[in-house]
């Protein structure tokens, strides 16, 4: 761990991270980019972003192979044609 010290920067206060500790999250261009800062257990947290779409978080926990296993199919029965399908 380095030990920064805080420092001002206008009417702000702020620490230099370097560029190395940003890249073991993910951060590889940090010039611009957004950050998720939070307060736990007496720690300040900064995180990488979630980016996900919302449809990629609901089936974040989804394990399709095990869905096809108790399902015994790889087909779906979506019903007898209700308008002018081809097929």
């Amino acid at each position: 761990m380095i030990t920064k010290k805080i420092d001002k920067w206008g009417n702000s206060q702020g620490i230099r991270i370097p560029k190395d500790m940003l890249s073991k999250i993910g951060i590889n261009n940090p010039v611009g980019q957004s950050v998720q800062v939070s307060i736990e257990n007496d720690r300040i947290v900064i995180q990488k972003p979630d980016n996900r779409s919302a449809l990629q978080k609901r089936f974040e926990n989804f394990d399709v192979e095990e869905y096809f296993k108790k399902s015994g199919s790889r087909e779906v029965d979506w019903g007898e044609p209700v308008g002018r399908e081809v097929f």
